[in-house]
């Protein structure tokens, strides 16, 4: 055991991980700084239980919902695997946004953690992009027409809305290539990009060290207990403490599987998951060419505003009740996404009345089903035959 430890240690910088895991942190740091751990296990099991999705799952608008039914129905695991990918993508969003508003409460973005906090807002933007490429998937009705009110907002940006809305869909309507695309951006493409901006975050927040709290004086911020064993054993408490809990919503709560889309159903209420019920409510406020603004002006806003924070904010680092201007903004902000998501789910049935080209390609689909011979390919997901 000695020589394989000195075989690595010549070859691999462990002195150096050894010095990093035993860096003394600020001193009165607390269980919100587990919140950075706890979003990156959850990452690191999305990415795993989606590895064990994808064994199963066929990105095709023939084989998909099939797909999804028969990991829930007949697959060892399958529902339970399912149910800790569609919990732990709300987790992540929740778990996220508090570790952002961690950081704005104690000021932890100021000078010289400027760029970790870009890196942070922008891996934000990223978690809502897996889930809004993640719900088109099951191929239910709930995922068509929310992906069709959701492609439909890209659609409003000025100038590019429309192109942006082909290159999502694939052409003018929500079908096969729109399906592949999504699919492949949320297994392919946003995989890259998170894991890349993950690891240039964790270099940040190594490089510069812990914020800590606010009231810290120089000497505390290097007076504080180890890295390792201390904020790790806390980190794995809090993680465990996480996983139990999605385990129980994976095992007594079953991930929702509506009918298979069909889009010429005009009657049906689209709604977006939970975390997109603020932005789909504020659509409501904005008609006609005003719709842009719900749609396009005021989101951006507010993300170029938390781009930009550090800048904006250079004052000394206080706690958040000294600061009385951050402290409204900030409540008010949280407060505003609360009812907004409340209002979200009671709001009235938004149109979704499908074009002609959209009805006749329903009909042409049927027609071809109808008088397709049976498919017995590796994709034949018949449950009841226990294919």
């Amino acid at each position: 055991m000695k020589r394989i430890i000195a075989f690595l240690d010549e070859r691999l910088p462990l002195r150096e991980l050894e010095i990093q895991l035993k860096k003394p942190l600020p001193k009165h740091t607390n269980w919100l700084f587990s919140l950075g751990s706890m979003a990156l296990f959850l990452l690191l099991l999305q990415a795993v239980t989606g590895a064990f999705l994808a064994f199963y799952y066929s990105p095709s608008p023939d084989h998909a919902y099939d797909a999804v039914n028969y990991i829930t129905q007949e697959v060892p695991f399958g529902a339970f695997v399912r149910g800790l990918h569609h919990w732990g993508a709300s987790a992540m969003v929740v778990i996220v946004f508090l570790h952002l508003l961690r950081v704005v409460i104690y000021g932890s973005y100021k000078a010289p953690r400027e760029l970790t906090w870009i890196v942070g807002v922008v891996l934000l933007l990223v978690v809502l992009g897996f889930g809004f490429t993640g719900y088109l998937l099951p191929w239910d009705g709930k995922a068509y027409w929310a992906t069709v009110v959701g492609t439909k907002v890209a659609g409003m940006v000025p100038l590019i809305g429309e192109t942006i809305t082909k290159i999502l869909r694939g052409g003018e309507e929500i079908g096969a290539v729109t399906l592949t695309r999504f699919y492949a951006i949320h297994t392919i493409w946003l995989p890259f990009l998170v894991f890349a901006l993950v690891g240039l975050h964790l270099f940040f927040v190594r490089f510069y060290g812990s914020s800590g709290l606010p009231k810290n004086t120089p000497e505390e911020m290097q007076a504080g207990v180890p890295f390792y064993p201390h904020q790790v054993f806390e980190d794995a408490v809090a993680i465990f403490i996480l996983f139990i809990v999605l385990a129980g919503l994976a095992l007594f709560v079953p991930v929702p599987l509506e009918e298979i889309a069909n889009p010429t159903d005009a009657s049906y209420d689209p709604r977006p998951e939970w975390y997109f019920l603020f932005l789909f409510q504020l659509l409501t406020y904005f008609e006609g060419p005003l719709e842009v603004m719900g749609a396009f002006v005021i989101p951006t806003l507010v993300i170029l505003l938390l781009v930009f924070l550090p800048f904006l904010d250079r004052r000394e680092r206080l706690s958040l009740r000294k600061r009385p201007v951050a402290l409204t903004i900030t409540s008010l902000s949280v407060v505003l996404i609360v009812i907004l998501t409340i209002l979200g789910g009671r709001s009235p049935k938004l149109e979704t009345e499908p074009s002609q080209a959209t009805v006749d390609q329903a009909q042409e689909s049927q027609e071809t089903q109808e008088t397709a011979p049976a498919d017995t390919g590796v994709f034949d997901f018949n449950i009841e035959d226990g294919q």
